[in-house]
């Protein structure tokens, strides 16, 4: 028996606190809206909120934000038009073997988030509420009546 075998292994530490994945989304994240501010005024008031990137780094879905409901269509269209100037900068700005696909995605928990605060809003705000009527009082009064 070598004096090796009671030896215990240490563990290489790890050289970066995180995953590969989400340093490739912070990356993405940076260099998109770094050129959202470069290319058009049309990404004015768009806040990017996210980025997921899949585990083969093959697609990258960018989640953004607007400030009100009207500029979301042209966010939509300002993603679309300037998709080959973003991904083309993407890839001239990393040095990734192969870049992600970008996609574009209003974010949905910011909608919800919205929904709920304006749900929880209403609950707070007590409306005079009539008292419900009983369909027995009602023939009865009218039968009073009557007599």
């Amino acid at each position: 028996m070598s004096r090796r075998s009671g030896r215990r292994r240490r563990s290489m530490p790890a050289a970066h606190p995180y995953e590969r994945t989400d340093r490739v989304a912070q990356l993405v994240r940076g260099v998109v809206a770094s050129e959202m501010e470069r290319l058009d005024e049309a990404f004015d008031g768009i806040v990017i909120t996210g980025v997921d990137v899949d585990r083969e780094l093959s697609a990258a879905v960018v989640h953004y934000d607007v400030r009100d409901q009207e500029s979301d269509e042209t966010a939509a269209a300002a993603f679309e038009t300037h998709h080959h100037r973003l991904q083309r900068a993407l890839g001239t700005a990393t040095s990734l073997r192969r870049t992600p696909a970008l996609r574009f995605r209003r974010d949905r928990g910011v909608i919800e988030a919205e929904r709920i605060e304006d749900l929880l809003a209403a609950l707070s705000d007590p409306q005079p509420e009539s008292p419900p009527s009983d369909p027995r009082l009602d023939t009865a009064a009218e039968r009073d009546e009557g007599s």
